[in-house]
């Protein structure tokens, strides 16, 4: 699991851009997650990656 705080100037919803899809899309590929909330001026970021223990167990990786 890795978790990412920053401050962010907003009310209520965060804009997701490209960088944080291209996040999502990866974690769901290797089977994870990624969630996002926010509080006040801080947004959280947290991202679930799931490594297996056997390499021959993993996606093959995108061209």
């Amino acid at each position: 699991m890795i978790e990412n705080q920053n401050s962010f100037r907003g009310k209520g919803a965060f804009k997701k851009g490209t960088g944080l899809s291209n996040v999502k899309k990866v974690a769901e590929r290797y089977g994870g997650a990624m969630s996002i909330e926010t509080q006040e001026n801080v947004f959280v970021l947290h991202v679930l990656l799931i490594i297996p223990q056997h390499p021959e167990s993993s996606p093959q990786q995108m061209d």
